[in-house]
């Protein structure tokens, strides 16, 4: 999507919509409320339960803009006097070895050199046990976990595992729908261990849901905002992210965005009265050429009927010398009289002339 649509020049669009909608402030820019719908809120309540009573290792998964990101922001929001949470950056985590520097880091201590790095991951769980009988269990975030280390997010769950889960650190690895492969959750034992929650995508009344609330913070009018023609526009251009819903609602909102559009990656359902005409079209265009080829075959077979007709013979008579006379052929005695006897005309001879 190009800068016009995602609003990136001239500071952005919202500069168009407040003199266009008159809003004070933009809807699409701010962090609150959280939105529970879509199953966020039966998540958070998940993680906030989990970390802090759980046993097991939690994997958060959603497509990109999914909001998972928002999620941990709202779970840390909530839970921050409760829990100890400790950030790591996935990128840093690119081995082992990496890791285990960024936990020692994280707590204040140094990591100890006599050790292995898996040693030392299970060092660091024995430590933060004695944190949780302190009263605050450590929580690690690890966001965007597609870009650490396969091995290192292994090892990470193999120390959690071998440790009293009920009070270790819970691991948090947020990621896309990919990275359940990737720790073999659904092929090796480590899946009994580990609890993964799913986010959704936005459906057509979650996104009005979502923006609804904003729309009146912000003094604008939802029924013109979220109107039945621009809420489908949302719905297809943002493909149910929240995350793309918000580069792409100010273009939708001035009128800059396509009126329809197609989710990428699907295929578009076809339309039954598209295809209905194209099997009547199909069968018209078989019923001529039936028509016509029936009709050919016809002519055909006339044709060489009339070619192998024997022509008729007529009889020739031929008159004149070496040709003599034909002679007629008496009747036959049975033939009877065909002149009634009353009108028959007696034959009187003929006499001679003197």
């Amino acid at each position: 999507m190009n800068e016009r649509i995602t609003g990136l020049e001239g500071g952005g669009l919202f500069p168009r919509l407040q003199e266009r909608y008159g809003l004070s402030s933009d809807p699409l820019a701010m962090p609150e409320p959280f939105y529970p719908g879509a199953q966020r809120q039966h998540a958070l309540e998940t993680l906030r339960h989990l970390c802090g009573f759980g046993d097991m290792a939690l994997v958060v998964t959603g497509t990109r803009g999914a909001g998972k990101t928002r999620l941990l922001g709202e779970l840390v929001r909530s839970e921050g006097a409760r829990l100890e949470f400790l950030h790591l950056q996935a990128s840093r985590v690119d081995s082992t070895e990496a890791l285990v520097r960024s936990l020692f880091l994280a707590i204040g201590r140094q990591r100890p050199e006599d050790l292995s790095a898996r040693e030392a991951l299970r060092s660091f769980m024995a430590h933060s046990q004695e944190a949780t009988r302190k009263g605050r269990r450590l929580v690690l975030l690890l966001d965007d976990a597609d870009q650490a280390s396969s091995d290192a997010l292994s090892a990470l769950l193999e120390a959690f595992l071998g440790s009293g889960r009920a009070t270790s650190a819970v691991p948090v690895l947020v990621g896309s729908p990919g990275i359940e492969e990737r720790l073999g959750l659904e092929i090796d034992h480590r899946g009994a261990g580990t609890h993964v929650i799913r986010l959704p995508d936005l459906e057509k009344d979650d996104i009005r849901r979502y923006l609804e609330p904003r729309i009146i913070q912000a003094g604008g009018k939802p029924e013109q905002l979220l109107s039945g023609r621009r809420l489908n526009q949302l719905t297809v251009l943002s493909q149910g992210s929240p995350g793309r819903l918000q580069r792409i609602a100010p273009a939708v909102w001035l009128d800059m965005a396509s009126a329809t559009g197609q989710r990428t990656g699907r295929v578009a359902k076809p339309r039954w009265s598209s295809l209905a005409w194209a099997v009547l079209v199909v069968v018209l265009l078989g019923a001529s050429w039936w028509f016509v080829s029936t009709r050919y075959e016809d002519s055909v077979r006339l044709t060489a009927e009339q070619e192998t007709e024997p022509a008729p013979v007529r009889p020739m008579v031929t008159v004149g010398p070496g040709n003599p006379e034909p002679e007629a052929e008496p009747l036959a005695d049975s033939e009877p009289n065909l002149v009634p006897e009353h009108q028959q005309i007696p034959l009187v001879a003929a006499e001679p002339v003197a």
